[in-house]
Parts: C-alpha cells; structure tokens; sequence
C-alpha cells in the first residue's frame, strides 16, 4: 500500500531526515483486519504503533459484560495503544469497527532508530502528546449536556454515523442506546 499518506501526516508535525524515513520505510508492514477483527486485548503488550490507511478502529474495555467505549480512532490517524511506549500490559481492547487497512511500526525499529538519530525522539514524543490530547478533548465533551455531546460529534466525527455504530456511540457519549436513540430522532426531525 501507499505509504504517502503516512509521511504526509508525520510532515505535519516535523521534518524527518532522508535516513530517519528510510529507515522508518523499510521498516513499515501493511495489515488487513475485518469488522470485528481484534489487534489487542488486555493484558497484552502492544509491541507496534499504526498508522490508519482505511477504516475505523475502537477501544473499549468491559465492565459488568458490556462493552465500554472509550475511542475512536479514523483513518488518517496514528494508533498507538496505550502503554505502547513503556511496554506495559494493554489494559483495553482494540477491535476494528469495518474493514481496516494498518501501516505498523514496531517498538523495537522505534527503539533503534532513536538510538541511532536522536532528533527522531521528538516526532514520537509529538504523537504521544496528540493521544494525550485526544482524550482531553473527550473528557471535555464528556462534560457537555448529552445533546451537546451529539451536536459535537456530529459535526467533528460525522463518520461515526454513517455505519450504524450506534451501540457504540451511546457508551462513547456515556448514555443510554435509548437516551441516544431518542436525541438522534429529534436531531433527524429537527434537520428535514
């Protein structure tokens, strides 16, 4: 696959060297997952990093046999599992909500190439303050009245609502299917 995107993305945040991006090239492998697909499960260590080619991916975990949403991730976006960079156990799962195309990266490849150019440290520490970030911005939404939440997501995600995640998004947003349900009933008859 195209690894363009990915190095536009990275261009975003800093310049890399001609040897930082061949070593990162030669180094990235292409993954295909299906819906319902999992890459990890608590407890595991998460030995890559990923780019987002195509495709959605969530992380939840489980508490009283229901699924917990915690994110989302779209295409166009680096995942990297929490705990990734201390090589901790996982303590979420990561299932793909429809078919998925990954760039991965390796921890060890990461570890190397830091060693070797240390300037490359801070594209990695520059990811890891985008994932930080993230769950700031959720935490913020999560403050907002459950309507405000819907309008928030609606219009910076609209993507969570074109495949039918409902279930999903109502543990996101932390309500009820039926509280959720009946907002995007009203926000649909508001919008013909």
């Amino acid at each position: 696959m195209d690894q363009e995107s990915f190095f536009s993305k990275i261009s975003e945040k800093i310049v890399l060297t001609a040897q930082i991006k061949a070593l990162i090239e030669k180094n990235l492998s292409t993954l295909f997952f299906e819906k319902n697909d999992r890459l990890l499960s608590p407890g595991h260590v998460p030995m890559e990093m990923y780019y987002i080619q195509e495709g959605l991916v969530m992380g939840h975990t489980i508490r009283q046999k229901q699924k917990v949403v915690q994110w989302f991730q779209f295409q166009d976006s680096f995942l990297i599992p929490s705990c990734f960079f201390h090589q901790q156990p996982a303590t979420e799962y990561i299932t793909f909500r429809e078919p998925t195309v990954l760039l991965s990266l390796p921890h060890t490849i990461i570890q190397s190439i830091n060693k070797i150019h240390r300037e490359s440290q801070n594209l990695f520490l520059l990811l890891a303050e985008d994932s930080i970030q993230a769950g700031k911005e959720r935490e913020n939404m999560m403050r907002m009245f459950p309507e405000d939440r819907y309008r928030h997501l609606a219009k910076t995600q609209p993507y969570l609502f074109t495949g039918g995640h409902f279930e999903f998004l109502a543990s996101y947003m932390n309500m009820s299917r039926r509280h959720f349900v009946r907002i995007r009933n009203r926000f649909a008859k508001e919008r013909d």
